[in-house]
Formats: structure tokens, sequence, C-alpha cells
């Protein structure tokens, strides 16, 4: 598959938030990647606790200054979307200095004014500068200052997260494996889990290979285990799973929490304390439901339309992942289904003019087309939607369009709320027997989720997967739902209903095997209170009812209320997506993120005197500067290296500056600053600096080949060495799926490896390495491989 028109200069911005995956990643200053022969992560702590579904993480990392300067080093860590960080702090010297959690603008004012005093304030902030972008990045980054010479400096952060739950299969996953990076090393690591259950546990593994979890304590509710190691490359993420027995009969399950002290008021100029009162308390109810029917009925015909994104933005990892997604769910249609793939940038390509029938060989041709293609830059959703939902005029059975995509667009509607809107009334305008239940796979850590969940919310159902994590896992469960409905008409009865307010669902749409769950509040304590779920499956009425008080005291499951207040701040982030911002939500907003301490757009965690930045960011292209300002920016210069000055231009449609440029021929290869002068309405200047690459040198590969010849079934090690600058590495042969080779520590050397198959025909065959570095330059290297019979 083709992936970009090359370049003879490329340019990468450090931006973690844009192109990096990485968790806990510390770069020296004016380098591109870790460099261990300066800063290397010496020791690693990762403690989880699992509690009824809730998971979490404290991280804790140390690193050490191998020279005898002081360091500034930029840090990297990326979340999970579902993910919120509680908590964030960094050491100086024997000095814990932690994150306070702020009101975004106020924070930006307070570094400012530190800044101007000679204080080196820390400022740590979720996504792009601006909420909007905010709202669609789960990558945090910092500057961590100083290192001091042959010195160490400790970072620590945590999170919560739900464990996800399919077929009651439990999976949860700490993302480590590089993105951007060869795999970092650390010196000595220690991981500690404990997982507490209502519902049974069993069948409890460690997935990654890399971090073999030891389990010695496996009860019934309970599980506890650990690993540790040295020189432990982070090649994978570190994940486990485990299986829930649901038991009948269907039990509800309802956790409390209530401290009765009141929590200690916000002194804001903008008042955004809790009304006087008795403080709340929070529930939360959850049901495992029972696992679905054994059978499907096969002689249900369905029309499956997939939309497939080749922008530019779905590069590398996210377009495999994307691919792969596809080619499951196209590989699981069956003969009696019709389907047709349209694939979309700035136009969109259908695959046939109409509906085709789901034979072998045209699901083959349909993937083959999908080989062919190109990526291209430009996205423009609207024309996509318009060409999907008009195939669906001949649908039958039951309709489905799967959407694989990262939900940015570039063209035609750009607005989540009005692409939400646009999609809504053209599916509405359907007959409603052809109305598709909407699946989305969205892939990225940058993806537009907002819009997603809207798309998801027209009967459909949203999977998302970081750029780097394990795929099986949600992918299997993401295709095991098309054909399957969710249980209609779920609900959460309070008896008596007076007692609690505020209730949300933790899953839009529920299927048997996963769990239901609602979080609310109750004003006062009370004494025995009726919980019932009411709801319609596969296999008929769903009833569950629990009795339980809302106590006074109860402090015993704090996640509980931290889950109510996230979703208190994601319904009304979702009403700021489809109606537009508006103070009173804001500020409720920047309330509970104070009280409960995460991170929201609206709210960053600001350290001072001396710990961490978070840099404004600069959006590259090739070779396009762009600039997301504060609002209160007039004007905005760039001054490059090279002698040029160029004056951005604001694209109100975009809410960002930019403007073109060229790097001389003769410009360096390698790190280089461009400095930005930005102008606010009181004439007050502001000036910052950003690090870019140019590289103009496709890298070189090389390939370590123990033999030449190989028999049919006999496995093929790949040892191969390319650039340091090389980005992917791929290695593809005519019969063999592509191997993507990853950098191996002990071996010094990228490696992978395939199996000769079975059936290829005896004969001399090219094995195509391509390395591609972070402009896009291709490298290539053949060696002829003899496949004996």
């Amino acid at each position: 598959m083709e992936f970009f028109p090359r370049s003879a200069v490329g340019l990468l911005f450090l931006l973690p938030a844009l192109v990096f995956g990485d968790a806990g990643v510390l770069i020296p200053s004016g380098g591109s990647q870790p460099d261990a022969s300066k800063l290397s992560l010496e020791e690693m702590h990762i403690d989880v606790r699992v509690d009824n579904g809730t998971a979490r993480v404290a991280i804790r990392q140390i690193f050490a200054n191998h020279t005898a300067s002081v360091l500034e080093g930029q840090w990297v860590f990326a979340l999970p979307a579902e993910a919120a960080v509680s908590d964030f702090a960094v050491w100086d010297g024997v000095t814990r200095i932690p994150g306070v959690i702020l009101e975004r603008r106020r924070a930006a004012e307070l570094y400012e004014s530190l800044k101007a005093q000679a204080i080196d304030p820390g400022l740590l902030q979720q996504g792009e500068y601006s909420e909007d972008e905010a709202r669609r990045s789960a990558v945090f980054s910092a500057k961590v200052v100083p290192i001091p010479g042959y010195g160490f400096k400790r970072v620590e952060v945590e999170y919560y997260q739900p464990v996800t739950v399919e077929d009651l299969r439990a999976y949860f996953a700490i993302p480590l494996r590089p993105e951007a990076y060869q795999a970092q090393t650390a010196k000595t690591i220690t991981v500690n889990l404990e997982i507490d259950s209502a519902h049974a546990i069993t069948g409890f593994r460690s997935t990654s290979a890399a971090f073999p979890l030891a389990a010695p304590e496996q009860t019934a509710n309970r599980v506890r285990a650990s690993f540790s190691g040295e020189n432990v490359a982070f090649t994978e993420d570190l994940a486990f799973e485990y299986r829930l027995d649901t038991p009948a009969p269907k039990p509800l399950e309802v956790l409390t929490y209530r401290n009765p002290a009141p929590p200690t008021p916000h002194v804001t100029a903008m008042r955004l304390d809790e009304p006087a009162g008795p403080p709340p308390g929070y529930f939360m109810a959850r049901m495992l439901l029972e696992p679905p029917p054994a059978g499907v009925d096969a002689a249900t015909p369905r029309t499956v339309v997939a939309l497939f994104d080749t922008s530019l933005s779905m590069q590398w990892d996210k377009l495999d992942r994307s691919f792969q997604a596809l080619e499951t769910v196209l590989l699981g249609l069956r003969g009696v289904d019709r389907f047709n793939l349209v694939l979309f940038d700035s136009q969109a390509r259908p695959f046939a003019q109409g509906l085709q029938t789901a034979s072998l060989d045209t699901v083959e041709k349909a993937i083959a087309f999908v080989k062919q293609g190109r990526i291209r830059g430009g996205s423009n959703l609207e024309q996509a939607f318009e060409a999907a939902l008009g195939q669906f005029r001949q649908a039958e059975g039951e309709p489905y369009l799967i959407l694989l995509s990262d939900g940015g667009a570039t063209q035609g509607a750009i607005r989540n709320s009005r692409l939400a809107e646009r999609f809504t009334a053209l599916r509405a305008a359907l007959p409603e027997a052809q109305r598709p239940r909407v699946y989305v796979f969205g892939v990225g850590d940058d993806a537009n989720l907002p819009l997603l969940r809207m798309l998801a919310e027209n009967e459909g159902v949203l999977t998302h997967v970081r750029s780097t994590e394990p795929l099986d896992f949600k992918l299997r469960a993401f295709a095991g739902k098309i054909g399957r409905r969710p249980i209609e008409n779920l609900r959460l009865e309070v008896d008596p209903a007076s007692r609690v307010d505020m209730v949300y669902p933790l899953e839009a749409a529920s299927f048997a095997g996963s769990f239901a769950g609602w979080v609310g509040r109750y004003l006062a304590p009370a004494a025995e209170t009726v919980f019932r779920v009411l709801g319609r499956g596969e296999q008929g009425p769903i009833q569950a009812e629990a009795r339980t008080a809302l106590p006074e005291n109860d402090q015993a499951h704090p996640q509980v209320a931290r889950a109510w207040a996230r979703a208190r701040v994601d319904a009304l982030l979702a009403k700021i997506e489809r109606e537009g911002e508006d103070r009173d939500s804001i500020e409720e907003i920047i309330r509970w993120s104070k009280q409960f301490k995460f991170v929201t757009p609206y709210t960053s965690f600001l350290a001072a005197p001396r710990s961490l930045l978070r840099p404004r960011v600069i959006r590259p292209g090739d070779p396009v500067l762009r600039v997301r300002t504060d609002e209160s920016i007039t004007s905005v210069t760039a001054l490059f290296p090279f002698g040029l000055v160029k004056q951005l231009r604001y694209l109100p449609e975009e809410d960002i500056w930019q403007t073109r440029f060229l790097a001389p021929k003769d410009t360096a290869d390698g790190a280089h600053e461009v400095r930005l002068v930005l102008r606010d309405a009181q004439g007050r200047v502001y000036r910052e600096s950003k690090s870019f690459l140019i590289a103009s040198q496709p890298p070189t590969v090389k390939a370590r080949m123990e033999k030449t010849s190989y028999r049919r079934g006999e496995r093929v090690d790949l040892k191969v060495s390319a650039t340091r600058t090389t980005r992917t590495l791929t290695a593809r042969m005519y019969g063999v799926a592509p191997v993507w080779l990853r950098w191996n520590e002990s071996e010094g050397v990228n490696t992978g490896a395939f199996v000769i198959p079975a059936d290829l025909p005896a004969g001399e065959y090219a094995l195509r390495l391509t390395a591609e570095d972070f402009a896009h330059n291709i490298g290539v290297e053949e060696v002829r491989l003899a496949v004996l019979p």
C-alpha cells in the first residue's frame, strides 16, 4: 500500500501530542528521541489496583543523567481515551512538587507571570493549546528541568481507567510500547497488581511476553500478581485478561461513597464553589449481563457498507490497525450478505457502483482495492457520509455502516456538531428499515472521539484503539457485535426516585456478556433504597433488583465519586460539542475537576517553582507551519534559522495561524529551531522557540540473512539494520503477510520473522525491505530468497 508522496526535504516538529504514543519517555532537549547515553530510565514502578472494574494505575519513574551538564528533558505520556489523570508530580532533589489543578487560562496567566519574574514554573496540559484540541487528545507532555549533572529526576503520574469487559472476558493494558521511538529500556522495573471483584474470577493470564506476571494468589474474588526484571525493553504493552463468571440469579451490585466532611472550598474570582449544604453521596450500580446465545441466525441477511479513511492523518500504525479491522469485518461476511466499500480522503471512491454479494472472490477483490489505494491529503467526511448512506437505498435485511477512521475532517463540513447533524439528517431521510446501525472503529491517540461518539449514537457502538495498543481483544469484540443487538430499553430505576439525581450510564450501549452500569448522586443519607435494572435482551426480558442503604459515611470506594464526576463532565463536554460553549457549563467542569483532581480541556496541572512546562503547539506540515494560539493573539511572526522571516495568516474557519515556507537546499540535516514572536491586542509581545528536524536523505537498510534458501513451512528470521531516523521498517514477500520489524535491544538490531507458507510454489522470490523515516523518505533493499520444494 502506498503511504505518501515523497519530498526532498521533510519536517518533523517535536510534538508528542501529535505523533507520539509512548508512556513515560524522557527526551533530552535538542534531540529527536530518547538517548540512553544522556538520559536513561533507571527505575520504573507500576502499581495497579482493580476495584470492581475500575483500575487505578500509579507509575513512578526515575531517570539518570549520565553527563556532567544540567539537562532539560521533554517528558511524554500517552493514555487511553477513557482514562483520566488524577495526580502528577516531580521531585526537585528530595522535595516532591505536586501538580495543582487550575483553570486552564488562569494557569497560563500564572505561568506567564512567574516566567516574567524569572521563576521557572511548570504547566502540564492535555492535548493541544486550545480547549477544542484538548477534547481530542489523551497525550500529555512537559519539560523536566533541571536534571543535574550525574543526578536523577523522578516523575510520578496516576490515572483511573475502567476495565473493558466483552463476552464475560475482562482485558486491561498499560501503554508502554513505543510508537515513535525504538524500544525504551528500564534498568529495573517492578509491577504489582491487585484485582478485587464481586464476580468470580477465572482464567487470569498475562498476555505480555515482555512482562510475564506471576500470580501466587488466585482466589474466586481476588488476584495478586507481580513482575520484576532488569534491563527490560518495552517492546509491547503491559496487558492481562481474565474471565468473569455470572452467577444466577443475575445480581445487581451497588457501591456507594460519601465523605461527611465537606470539600475544601475553592476561593476564586469566578466563585466556583459548591452551594452551601451537606455534601452529597455517590453510587455506582453495575450488572454483569449474561453471555450471548450460542448460535446466531445465519439465514438473516445483512447489508454492510464499510467507510475506510485513507487521508494523510491515517499514516503509519493507524492505517495498519484500521486495515486489519476492515479485513476482519469483510472476511466475516457470509454468502447471504451484501456489501460495498468506500475509501475516502478529499474524495469518496467506492469499490463498486452498487451493493455486491459477499462471495469470497468479491471480498478478496475489495481487499485488493484497498491495498492498491494511495493515502492523500485532506479528509471530506461529509462527502463520505453521503456516498456511504446512498448505498443503503437498496439495503436488505439488517443494515450496518462500519466507519474506520480517526474522525478528522479538513474539507466540507468541519465542525463536529455540523457533521453530526448532517449525518443524522442523511440517515433519517432513508426509509426506517434501511437506516443502518453505525459501528465506529476509531483509531489513534488523536482520534476525534467527540464526533465519533455522536455518530455512534445512531443505534451503534464505538470502539477506540490507540496507535500502539494490542488489537486482538478489541477487534474481536467489535467484529463479534455485527449481527447482534445491544440490550434494548436498558434503564435504571430508583425507588424512591427523589433520593437521587444526575444519574448517567457508564456505557453508551451494553451487549450480552458485558457490564451495564450507572453512576449518580444521592442527596442525603437514607435507609433501604431499591435499585432496579430493566431491559430486553436477545434471550428475553432483563430484570434485576438490589436493596441497599445510602450511608452517611462510606469511603471504601473513592473511585465511585470520581466516576460520577467524570461522567458529569463528559455530559457537559458533549453539550458544549453540540451547542457551543456557555459560561455555566465551563464553570461547572472546572469545579468538578478541582474537587476530584482530574484534568479536563478547561483545566491544567500547574507545578512551581521549577518542574514542568507544557509547550505550546505547532502543527507541522510539509512545508506548512501551523500555530494554534490563545484568542487574544493578533499577530504571529516566524523567524527561521536560515534567515527567512514569515508573517503567519489567520484562518478563522480553522482557528489557526498558518504560513508556507521552503528550507534552502543547502540546509544541513538535523535539529533546527524556529522562533515565534506573538503579539496580543494590548501590544504585549511573547517569544517562543520550537524545534524541527530536516531529513533529506532516505534511510539506509541492510539485511543480515543467515541463509537464502528455505523450505515450505520453515521459519525465516530477519535481522535488519536501518538508519537511526527510521520511523517504520517492513518486510514484504509474495504470499506472506507484511512483517513489521521492531527494535530488539538485546540483539542490537531490528528483528522480525515469518513462516514460508506450506502452499507457496517452489522458486525464487524477492524479499523487499522498506524503511520510512519521519520525513517520509523511503529506503529499500531487496533480498532474493529461494523456496525449495
